[in-house]
C-alpha cells in the first residue's frame, strides 16, 4: 500500500517535505495532533484499503491533490516512495523556521481561533487545483463542502474548479491559552465506539454499506475527526440518505469545521419538515448569529424559547449568543441553568454539552475566566475541569 508524499509551500518556497505512513488516519494542518503542520485546514487522511481519502477525495496510488490555502500551497501524493532523506529533512528544518518566524512577525501565519475577530473570515478559502478525483464506490467527485448538504448536483468530472470557505474559525482545543484542562475533561466522557473497527472491515469489502458509512462517520466526529466525518455524511445524503438525523450530524460536524453556511442549509432542510425542531432551531439560530446575520438569529431564538422555553438546548443557545457578543455575564447565567438541566439531555446530548464548553471559539474568552470553572465546579464538583499543570524549573 501507498504512502502519503506531503509538499508544504509558503510564497513558493518549501517549508516541509515529507512522506508519511498512513495506516488508518493521520492529520495534517491545523490539528494538535497534526504530523505535519500548516495553516489554514485541518485535514484527516485516512485510508480505505488501498485508497486514501482527503477531502472529500478518494486517492489511488499514484493520485496528486493540490491545495491553496491563502499563501500556503499543499502537494498531496498517495505514492510508494520511501521517507524523504535525512539531510533533506534537516535542510527543510531550518528553512521551515526561519520561514515561521518571517511569517509570524508579519502577521500571517494564522493558527488561533482567538485571532478570528482580526482576520478576513474570508481568508480561509481553499481552493483545490487537482484533476478531479472519483470517491468512494466510483461516484463522482465531491468538490464543494455545500454542493451535497444543498441538495445541488455534484459537479461532473472535468467541471470547473470551485472555493471551499470556511465562515468561521474550526473548533479546536485551546487549553494552553486558557490555562484549564477543558479538552482533557470533555474526552473524558466520549465513548468507544466497539462497532467502528467491523464498520471500516465492511467498509473496505463494500464502499456502498450505507450502515457501515454511518457507523464511521458518527466515530469520526466522536474523534473530532470532522472533516472525515463530513465525507461520510455527505457521501449518505449524496446516496439519499436524508433523514433528519444525518442532516442535523452532518451539520453539526460542518460547524466545527466553520462552515457556518453550510450549517444553515442543512438545518433549514429540517426544519422545512418540522418548523418547531427544538435542535434545528438552536443550530440555526446560533449559526445565523456566527455569520453576522443577528436579526434573522433573534427571530429563530423568539421561536426556539416558544417551543422549548425550559430546555437546556434553549439556554446553552442564549449562552452562545451572548458569548458571541461578548456579554459574559449573560453567557454564564445561561451556561448555569443548561448545566443545572443537563439531566433532560441523553448522554450523547450531554457528551455534545462538554464539546461545545471545550471547543467552541465562542466560549475561547470564557474558558479564561474563573467564573465559568467555578460554575462548572458548583454543579460537577470534582468531575469539573481543572487547571493545567505546569512544569516546575528543573
Amino acid at each position: 500500500m501507498g504512502d502519503l508524499s506531503v509538499c508544504v509551500r509558503l510564497n513558493g518556497v518549501v517549508v516541509e517535505d515529507r512522506t508519511l505512513r498512513v495506516d488508518r488516519l493521520v492529520h495534517i494542518g491545523e490539528s494538535p495532533s497534526a504530523v505535519v503542520s500548516f495553516p489554514g485546514a485541518d485535514l484527516a487522511v485516512v485510508r480505505t484499503g488501498r485508497r486514501l481519502m482527503v477531502r472529500g477525495r478518494d486517492l489511488e496510488e499514484g493520485d496528486t491533490l493540490f491545495l491553496k490555502l491563502g499563501a500556503v500551497d499543499v502537494r498531496l501524493e498517495h505514492t510508494m516512495r520511501a521517507s524523504t532523506p535525512p539531510a533533506w529533512h534537516e535542510a527543510v528544518d531550518r528553512r521551515f523556521l526561519v520561514v515561521v518566524a518571517l511569517v509570524t512577525g508579519i502577521g500571517t501565519w494564522c493558527d488561533a481561533a482567538g485571532s478570528w475577530a482580526d482576520r478576513n473570515p474570508l481568508g480561509l478559502a481553499v481552493r483545490e487545483e487537482s484533476a478531479p478525483v472519483e470517491p468512494l464506490g466510483g461516484e463522482a467527485s465531491f468538490q464543494r463542502t455545500s454542493l451535497v448538504a444543498t441538495g445541488e448536483a455534484v459537479p461532473p468530472a472535468g467541471g470547473d474548479v470551485v472555493e471551499d470557505v470556511a465562515d468561521g474559525p474550526r473548533h479546536i482545543p485551546d487549553d494552553p491559552n486558557s490555562g484549564t484542562a477543558w479538552y482533557a475533561w470533555y474526552r473524558r466522557a466520549v465513548p468507544e465506539d466497539p462497532l467502528v473497527l467491523d464498520a471500516y472491515a465492511r467498509l473496505e469489502h463494500d464502499p456502498t454499506d450505507v450502515a457501515a458509512h454511518q457507523v464511521v462517520a458518527r466515530a469520526a466526529y466522536g474523534d473530532d475527526e470532522f472533516d472525515a466525518a463530513v465525507w461520510h455524511y455527505r457521501w449518505l445524503v449524496h446516496h439519499g440518505v436524508r433523514d433528519r438525523d444525518t442532516l442535523l450530524r452532518l451539520a453539526r460536524a460542518e460547524q466545527r469545521r466553520g462552515r457556518h453556511a453550510t450549517e444553515v442549509s442543512l438545518y433549514e432542510q429540517v426544519l422545512a419538515e418540522d418548523p418547531t425542531d427544538v435542535d434545528a432551531l438552536a443550530g440555526l439560530t446560533v449559526a445565523l448569529a456566527r455569520l453576522g446575520r443577528l436579526d434573522e438569529a433573534v427571530r429563530k431564538l423568539d421561536s426556539l424559547q416558544a417551543a422549548a422555553p425550559m430546555s437546556p438546548v434553549t439556554e446553552l443557545t442564549v449562552a452562545t449568543i451572548a458569548a458571541l457578543q461578548g456579554q459574559d455575564r449573560d453567557a454564564l447565567d445561561a451556561l448555569d441553568r443548561a448545566i443545572a438541566s443537563r439531566g433532560q439531555l441523553s448522554d450523547e446530548m450531554q457528551v455534545e454539552l462538554r464539546r461545545e464548553l471545550a471547543l467552541d471559539p465562542a466560549f475561547s474568552g470564557l474558558r479564561k475566566d474563573k467564573r465559568m470553572r467555578a460554575l462548572l465546579h458548583r454543579h460537577l464538583g470534582a468531575a469539573a475541569p481543572t487547571p493545567m499543570r505546569t512544569k516546575g524549573p528543573g
